[in-house]
């Protein structure tokens, strides 16, 4: 899955797992993506895919988790 295939909400989820597990730099990310105008905001999707990506399939995996959900 790319990132830029995912959709504002699921892009905000990715940024909000950053925040929540990932270094600092991954932090920082996702606070640059909070602030960013739509262009900025897909310059760094594109220019961070795998971040996005990893992070959204994180947020899944403890969603999917928390709530006991089978694929």
């Amino acid at each position: 899955m790319s990132a830029i295939d995912l959709d504002y909400k699921m892009l905000h989820k990715a940024a909000q797992q950053m925040e929540k597990e990932g270094g600092s730099f991954a932090g920082h990310i996702a606070r640059a993506f909070y602030v960013a105008d739509s262009t900025n905001m897909e310059k760094l999707v594109r220019a961070f895919d795998s971040l996005f990506s990893e992070y959204y399939r994180k947020y899944r995996r403890d969603t999917t988790f928390s709530t006991g959900e089978s694929k």
